[in-house]
């Protein structure tokens, strides 16, 4: 068979395994948005926990995509061919992240204590970082370069296509880190990590493989099938690493400020929760990655995917949920459900299928 025919064989092969109709979707996003709505009568904080939460875990599931696809538009490899019916219309997903965090953008000091009390972190942060005006602009930024990339990235090639993903890499390099401070360490302003950019970067990529592991087609190469088992090896790896560090210079360096973080995830549920995240998000895909013969199977990389996804969730929660408390984690799984039925939705519909055959198209032989 020639390798033009091959190419339109692979396009024509794009049925994502699992495929949620949007009428079932919507369904399934009322139904948990009455759900959670019903939950914030009872208490509108853990209520407001656990949308970010599911904000941030599927947020990072598209921006994992978009990353995924802009270094695989700059090394190539099978790997993305084969697993690019769930990258790529992932990495159009950013109008969806802004519907996501529309609700928080309207009601900061529902979810950040230094949007409610200025003095919740210190005066010449608030003054010149943490403040209304600055996330609003910033997220906003984010999203709207997001955006861009991941639509240049379905039309453009040749030189301008290269560019645009390089380009793209540098700024999101830079971006990452200030969205990770916004969405998530400024829950405690004290609390400061210089690190924890690279970790989000590392476990969005880790959560984007794992989802396109689940969702992806079929594959008969092998070969594509375990490079992205080695790719999702090694960014957990990668996640394991960055965490222990920073864990590391906290007790090593006997840092009071950066302590009280820890201190305030060291008791129940909290303790079980990390405990769940590393165990299904580290320790078992780890150990079965590892096995080349599961790397290499349709079968056991979508169950491993499936649980890797789980662990990062749980990672979310442990670091999301504590200032909302423990019922943030049942909000949290309600509004999980919800989105992800919407993202799931959203990555088999038509424009999102229309993106796909653009990209498969410009990239044919």
């Amino acid at each position: 068979m020639s390798k033009g025919a091959e190419g339109q064989d692979q396009r024509r092969d794009q049925s994502l395994s699992l495929q949620i109709p949007g009428a079932a979707a919507l369904l399934v996003a009322v139904a948990a948005l009455c759900a959670l709505v019903a939950f914030g009568f009872y208490d509108l904080k853990a209520a407001a926990g656990g949308w970010l939460m599911a904000a941030v875990f599927w947020s990072g599931v598209a921006v994992g995509c978009l990353f995924a696809v802009m270094i695989h538009t700059l090394t190539g490899g099978r790997w993305g061919a084969q697993f690019a019916a769930a990258l790529v219309p992932g990495s159009i997903a950013a109008p969806l992240v802004v519907a996501l965090f529309a609700p928080v953008l309207a009601a900061l000091r529902l979810f950040y204590p230094w949007a409610q009390d200025p003095a919740a972190a210190p005066a010449d942060v608030s003054q010149l970082y943490l403040n209304a005006p600055f996330y609003i602009a910033r997220t906003l930024a984010a999203l709207a370069f997001w955006s861009l990339i991941g639509v240049l990235l379905t039309r453009l090639a040749g030189t301008a296509l290269l560019l645009s993903a390089a380009i793209g890499l540098a700024i999101h390099g830079l971006i990452i880190g200030l969205i990770g401070l916004d969405w998530i360490l400024s829950l405690e302003p004290v609390f400061i990590s210089t690190s924890f950019g690279a970790t989000l970067a590392f476990t969005q990529l880790a959560a984007a493989l794992a989802f396109a592991a689940i969702v992806a087609p079929e594959s008969r190469d092998g070969v594509a099938v375990g490079d992205i088992g080695g790719l999702l090896l090694a960014t957990l790896l990668g996640v394991v690493y960055l965490n222990f560090i920073a864990v590391l210079v906290i007790w090593y360096g006997d840092l009071p400020h950066k302590v009280l973080w820890l201190v305030r995830r060291d008791h129940w549920p909290w303790t079980l929760i990390a405990g769940l995240a590393f165990f299904l998000g580290a320790v078992f895909p780890i150990f079965w990655l590892f096995l080349q013969r599961v790397r290499n199977s349709r079968r056991g990389l979508r169950i491993i995917g499936a649980i890797a996804l789980a662990g990062i969730a749980l990672y979310y929660a442990y670091l999301i949920g504590p200032p909302f408390g423990a019922l943030s984690l049942g909000a949290g799984l309600v509004a999980m459900i919800g989105i992800g039925a919407l993202f799931v939705a959203f990555i088999g519909a038509p424009w999102a299928r229309t993106a796909f055959c653009k990209w498969s198209s410009g990239r044919a032989p």
